[in-house]
């Protein structure tokens, strides 16, 4: 074990899908680097999110090796989920009961992940984030981080056009019209059904209300559109390319309410929907450049983890220029290996 720094700083990053949590120094140098499951707590209940919570954290502080000896913790949490003064209110008290290793702790700071995510993309500099997974949303702040606005991803009953859940849900609904002959035929409803091991596609049917399917099943049959699209079936190829239209909308709205759509500015994309590639990435490149041509897409800074981190070390005033910025994203680098 080596002698633990005086205080030491968690990002977390808390998804639909998975997960991390980031230990860091006062320096900013990555000491350690922890995962776990889904922490949507909306999606997987409170108990779950907070073990995941939990576990991505004793996965960080094992590998940092630090001792526990006048150890004072800061943890910063970007959570999905965080929509409103009441999740937010469930998740404070929920993280407030849960230890995080040894040491004691000074002030939780509990935010939307889009907050942590826009910050670690661009630090100072304008942009903005968006975000498409399970669910879905943008972010963008102005320069210097001083105003910061988020646009959509209101869940997946009222909103989360584009993520992950929402293509999911195209794909059932291709598939059974294809079965029912309203449709144009797809690859889509026998990768269905193989994935779901149904014989027929009124199995589909059973897993999805018997089953009682939730919201990150349904959203990993989007991988299932990437495969038939790759294929080039139509149906997936045109589900892919209306998602990605309808999150370059996301990008352009949050632009605009900072007046940014003449500006040059960065945006950066975090998550699994855009592996799909070209057939998402087109359409959505493309509507952002009729409404902002100065826009590019660009590689995030840091990683929204770190992101949570800098929100800590600006609270403490520490100066967040670019060389702890490097310092950071090489020393992640080499914990992530």
């Amino acid at each position: 074990m080596t002698e633990a720094p005086s205080r030491l700083y968690a990002g977390f990053d808390g998804g639909g899908t998975r997960t991390t949590c980031v230990i860091c120094d006062a320096e900013g140098s990555v000491l350690g680097v922890g995962s776990g499951g889904r922490s949507n707590y909306h999606n997987t209940g409170l108990r779950n999110a907070l073990a995941s919570l939990k576990r991505s954290f004793e996965g960080a502080l094992a590998q940092s090796g630090v001792g526990s000896d006048g150890l004072v913790l800061e943890a910063c949490f970007g959570l999905a989920g965080l929509d409103s003064p009441e999740d937010v209110a469930t998740m404070k008290r929920g993280i407030k009961s849960i230890e995080l290793g040894p040491g004691r702790r000074r002030g939780d700071l509990v935010v939307n992940d889009w907050r942590t995510a826009v910050t670690g993309a661009f630090i100072d500099e304008p942009g903005v984030t968006l975000i498409a997974g399970t669910g879905c949303v943008a972010a963008a702040q102005s320069r210097g981080g001083r105003r910061v606005v988020r646009v959509g991803g209101w869940g997946h009953v009222v909103d989360d056009r584009g993520s992950a859940y929402d293509i999911g849900r195209d794909a059932l609904y291709a598939a059974m019209t294809d079965y029912d002959g309203r449709g144009p035929k797809t690859a889509l409803l026998g990768l269905i059904k193989k994935k779901l091991e149904v014989s027929e596609p009124r199995g589909i049917i059973a897993r999805v209300y018997a089953g009682h399917m939730s919201v990150s099943e349904i959203a990993s049959l989007s991988a299932l559109v990437s495969q038939a699209a790759g294929d080039e079936d139509r149906v997936a190829l045109a589900i892919l390319g209306e998602k990605g239209g309808i999150l370059g909308e996301l990008v352009v709205s949050a632009a605009s309410k900072l007046e940014m759509l003449d500006a040059s500015f960065g945006v950066s994309l975090n998550g699994g929907v855009f592996k799909a590639g070209r057939p998402v990435l087109g359409p959505l490149e493309e509507t952002i450049r009729a409404a902002a041509p100065r826009a590019r897409i660009v590689d995030p800074k840091l990683p929204p983890a770190c992101g949570a981190v800098v929100l800590l070390l600006r609270r403490a005033r520490a100066d967040v220029d670019g060389t702890l910025v490097a310092r950071m994203k090489a020393s992640m680098k080499t914990a992530m290996r």
